[in-house]
């Protein structure tokens, strides 16, 4: 028996893409105009700015709580809505259940579509449509909503065990009954786990869709902002973080018991009680959330503003994409991505320690633990919108303050992810390096990060793809990016310009999103 010689891998891809990610480095940072001089002169700055919101304004709270209400039944309408359109338009683009080529390219486009326009732009868009308040609101959560759910939907059913539904085939059974009793038995539970996790997000996007006009807790929140009233400002923040953390952990607990089920067997009858439960506060929180919110139907000028914005979205300003002299589609873009790219590294160095923190199975106390997932909980609260207030009262105007923005809110969604990834490590390898007496550092670099950097990477690209969509909506405050002429194009009724500025995010995240995906499926 010979023994055969495992050779390593060639190194020069792996040099090449460090190489890249390099350049791709210092170009951010030269696009940007990101350095640390910047950033240390102006912390003074942000101590200024904080201490100016507090204490906040405790009477303020008296005056919160509608607009909260307002914002929590746009969600809930906005999630269910949407959701009901988005399961249908899932079944459509899964291969494994409709064979019809026509029918599922064009299913996969639309929802891509869909996903790739930023929530604040779909606020923007109605709040023009429809006019101020709660419905432009309402609409956008739909949309946002559809184009996340409908993806998380089709990728899952994809991934469901075709052996019920052969077997079902074999017997003559037709699409419906296959749907009915082969398909969504086995996609309810993670289905359900991601309509609870797309209500998290919307109520986090519904907070601040009010800076363009769209209701909720956000207008409250631009108005205080507009009349420097920081302390009032620092009360809306508080209530919504209190608001949004108890959410995050009720939801949490959901959808942990709809993945992995309960401790203990639940009887069918019990079972079916749930089920009654549930369905009816559902129903309770949408009659709740209808007779509450003032929506109103459209304007009569809706019609009009509709053919115009039509009319213009689809005789786009090409001479917008390059203007030899001045701002352009591709300078903003470049600027755009090159926010997201230093934000993204920026997020991923400095949520290590949080990470490893935050790691149940790391720590005997689960208190040590449990303080570091509150802390990553608080911080991916709070809005990109304000960080960046507080970035550009240090650095001023412009890209830099987007990139710390993008950065430091990321800390909190990365910082999750990469702990989660430490907890479903296997513990093996670590225990037996306790056994022979290794110490922390060699633990970690022997037994922990050779597990988890796969994922790590993963989450890191998957990240990179939302900031990309999270990048463009910074320009409304003037945090750079895309967002800036897309938001004075919209504002000044320029819908060529607008049209052309949609295309032009409509590519970018879509190449994006495929590199990402691509690269993702190879690394884990």
């Amino acid at each position: 028996m010979s023994v055969k010689t495992v050779k390593k891998p060639p190194r020069t891809k792996l040099y090449l893409t460090i190489l890249i990610m390099v350049l791709f480095l210092i170009g951010s940072i030269y696009q940007t105009e990101a350095t640390l001089t910047k950033l240390i002169s102006g912390t003074p700055e942000i101590f200024k700015f904080i201490a100016e919101m507090f204490p906040p304004d405790w009477q303020f709270f008296a005056d919160i709580w509608k607009p909260m209400a307002e914002t929590l039944q746009m969600s809930i309408i906005g999630t269910i809505v949407g959701a009901l359109f988005a399961y249908p338009m899932a079944l459509l683009a899964a291969r494994n259940v409709n064979t019809t080529p026509w029918l599922f390219y064009p299913a996969r486009l639309l929802m891509n579509l869909c996903r790739t326009i930023p929530d604040l732009l779909y606020a923007a868009i109605f709040a023009v449509l429809v006019g101020f308040g709660p419905t432009a609101g309402t609409l956008a959560l739909i949309f946002f909503t559809f184009g996340i759910l409908s993806k998380l939907s089709y990728e899952s059913t994809e991934a469901i065990d075709p052996g019920p539904l052969e077997a079902m085939t074999a017997v003559g059974a037709n699409k419906l009954k296959l749907i009915r009793f082969g398909v969504i038995p086995q996609v309810a539970p993670t289905y359900l786990a991601h309509l609870l996790y797309t209500f998290e997000v919307s109520i986090r996007a519904s907070a601040i869709l009010g800076l363009v006009g769209a209701g909720g807790i956000g207008l409250l929140l631009k108005n205080s902002l507009d009349l420097f009233r920081y302390d009032q400002a620092c009360a809306i923040v508080i209530y919504t973080l209190i608001v949004v953390v108890i959410i995050d952990l009720i939801s949490t607990r959901f959808r942990s018991f709809l993945l992995k089920g309960s401790a203990k067997p639940v009887s069918a009858s019990r079972s079916k009680s749930y089920m009654i439960i549930g369905w009816l506060v559902v129903i309770a929180l949408l009659i709740w959330s209808f007779t509450g919110l003032k929506l109103t139907g459209f304007q009569p000028t809706t019609w009009i503003l509709t053919k115009a914005m039509f009319k213009g979205l689809t005789h786009p300003d090409w001479a917008y994409v390059y203007i030899p002299e001045g701002e352009d589609l591709i300078r903003s873009l470049l600027e755009t991505l090159s926010i997201s790219y230093l934000g993204n590294f920026v997020s991923a160095i400095v949520c290590l320690p949080f990470a490893f923190w935050a790691a149940s199975n790391l720590s005997r106390r689960r208190a040590v633990s449990g303080s570091g997932k509150l802390f990553l909980s608080v911080v991916r609260t709070i809005p990109e919108i304000i960080m960046a207030l507080i970035f550009i009262k240090a650095v001023g105007p412009g890209a830099f303050a987007g990139v710390m923005a993008l950065g430091l809110h990321s800390v909190g969604m990365l910082g999750k992810l990469y702990a989660e990834a430490i907890e479903n490590m296997d513990m093996g390898p670590t225990e037996a390096m306790t056994a022979v007496g290794a110490n922390v550092w060699q633990k970690m670099a022997f037994a922990i990060v050779p597990q988890v950097i796969p994922d790590f990477i993963s989450y890191t690209l998957f990240r990179f793809e939302i900031n990309v969509r999270s990048a463009t909506l910074l320009g409304v405050i003037g945090a750079g990016g895309i967002g800036t002429p897309l938001v004075f194009a919209i504002n000044a009724r320029q819908w060529p310009r607008v049209g052309i500025i949609i295309i032009g995010i409509i590519i970018t995240v879509s190449i994006i999103d495929y590199i990402s995906a691509t690269l993702r499926k190879r690394i884990v």
